[in-house]
């Protein structure tokens, strides 16, 4: 009678012991497969998480005196003018995207140009000299240009700048409007020097300036001109042209590390003149409770590997013990132990066959409850870290999407003297709430696979330390143990 066959004859006939191993391997199997199918589900949010967010890092001029490019200029009343013989140029912009990982870029600059436009005032009392002097935001490209990403304003009307165009311009449908302006019009710059710029696109502010913010003419939205960098050449005149900020964008935050260090080893850029500022801290927020959610399950699996394994070995010594009288037969038949050894084994694999496949099932029923638990756990104790000191950091573009309440008139303390009573301020937006997207956790072939090479290590590995204390023994000691 071969093997097979009599491993098949003692689990069916000894249906107790089958049914207890069946249970025992269909809760190590399960197990394993929601650790497995939440680990590669976090590894994969991971990865997309990633390429979503991307990370982001800034070249800045350095507008200090350890920069021997800086320059400082005084009028004599109280006007002061700072600025840089060495900005940041194309061919620094370009030295940067060649690295490999590189995605995007968004540089700008703002110079003060005096307009005769009819313009929309700010709310903040200024000096006369200021009162129509306006932004030039010259930028590479309108279109990748933060005021149009974050949704502030959208083109309606003409292009975008791209960077081929000489003195070409883009205003607000407002700024238009109020002067009779359309596309083709031109309009004069006054810097250094004067500069005729012929409106190219028109675009319209999505997103207004807060009626509770205090801002000044120039940094009104509607009075935005945004530029090309020739046409900032013709402003400035002898000065060199170029950008003040240029912020880079990665495809891949997990090389974060490797660009940095290789942008900061250009030779070619004098870095002396810039500062470059990393800024990965939104994705690592991000990307935090699923890195703790992947180490959790990679210790879960193993405790659950290694107790499936003492257990299992425990209970068949146990069992190998009462079957002395079986394996002396066997060895007085002929049958070596590695024979009896290699039945014990396949009746075990038989069992795990079906406990496996049962576990596919409660392995897909548990998997999603378990690990949507366990995120939500994570992201509930991250809240409750920053739930009594809120820190508002607002960038460009994203300061009306902040849901603010103001209950305590004590924090309103820098209000104006001659307001009686200080306002409940409630400022609601239209896509403050980020929809949480729940992560689903499946099993799939590529689970099933490894936990049925898991479980041959385990039954094989336990399989062979029961049978040591009965294997170790030779056949007379075996015969009389039998008597």
């Amino acid at each position: 009678m071969g093997t097979i066959r009599r491993a098949y004859l003692y689990v069916t006939r000894k249906k107790g012991k089958s049914i207890l191993l069946f249970f025992i391997l269909l809760i190590m199997a399960t197990f394993v497969l929601v650790g497995l199918s939440t680990q590669k589900v976090s590894q994969e949010e991971q990865k997309n998480l990633r390429e979503a967010l991307g990370g982001e890092f800034h070249i800045t001029v350095e507008f200090s005196e350890s920069n021997p490019y800086f320059r400082k200029t005084n009028d004599g009343e109280g006007n002061v003018e700072l600025w840089t013989e060495l900005p940041i140029t194309q061919d620094v912009i370009d030295a940067v995207m060649s690295i490999d990982g590189m995605k995007s870029y968004d540089a700008e600059t703002k110079t003060f140009v005096s307009t005769t436009l009819d313009v929309f005032p700010g709310n903040v009392p200024m000096k006369a000299e200021f009162n129509n002097l306006l932004y030039a935001r010259t930028v590479a490209d309108t279109e990748n240009s933060s005021f149009f990403q974050s949704g502030i304003a959208k083109l309606i009307e003409g292009n975008h700048i791209t960077g081929n165009e000489s003195n070409a311009a883009v205003i607000s449908k407002d700024l238009a409007d109020a002067n009779n302006l359309g596309l083709g019009s031109f309009i004069t710059l006054r810097a250094d020097r004067a500069a005729d710029v012929k409106i190219i696109g028109i675009y319209e502010i999505l997103k207004p300036d807060s009626p509770l913010a205090n801002i000044v003419t120039y940094e009104k939205a509607e009075n935005q001109i945004f530029t090309d960098i020739n046409t900032l050449q013709n402003l400035l005149g002898n000065k060199q042209a170029g950008f003040d900020s240029v912020a880079f964008t990665v495809y891949d935050p997990a090389q974060f590390d490797r660009i940095i260090s290789e942008v900061n080893g250009l030779s070619s850029v004098d870095w002396r003149a810039f500062t470059v500022t990393a800024n990965n801290q939104t994705y690592l927020d991000a990307a935090a409770p699923l890195q703790k959610l992947q180490a959790l399950m990679s210790s879960v699996i193993w405790v659950i590997v290694l107790v499936s394994t003492a257990v299992l070995s425990l209970i068949l010594a146990l069992w190998g013990r009462s079957r002395i009288h079986e394996t002396g037969v066997f060895l007085s038949l002929g049958i070596g132990k590695a024979g009896i050894i290699g039945q014990y084994l396949a009746e075990v694999l038989m069992i795990a066959v079906i406990a496996f496949g049962c576990s596919y099932f409660t392995g897909s029923a548990v998997a999603g409850r378990i690990a949507d638990g366990l995120l939500q756990q994570d992201i509930s104790d991250n809240e409750g870290q920053i739930k009594n000191d809120v820190v508002f950091d607002v960038k460009e573009g994203y300061g009306d999407d902040i849901v603010v309440n103001i209950k305590d008139d004590s924090a309103l303390s820098d209000m104006p003297a001659d307001q009686g009573t200080a306002p409940e301020v409630e400022v609601l937006t239209d896509r403050a709430e980020a929809d949480t997207e729940q992560i689903s956790v499946t099993v799939d072939f590529y689970n099933m696979l490894k936990l049925c090479l898991i479980g041959i290590i385990v039954i094989s590995f336990s399989v062979g330390v029961s049978s040591l204390s009965v294997m170790r023994l030779n056949p007379r000691e075996i015969l009389s143990k039998m008597s």
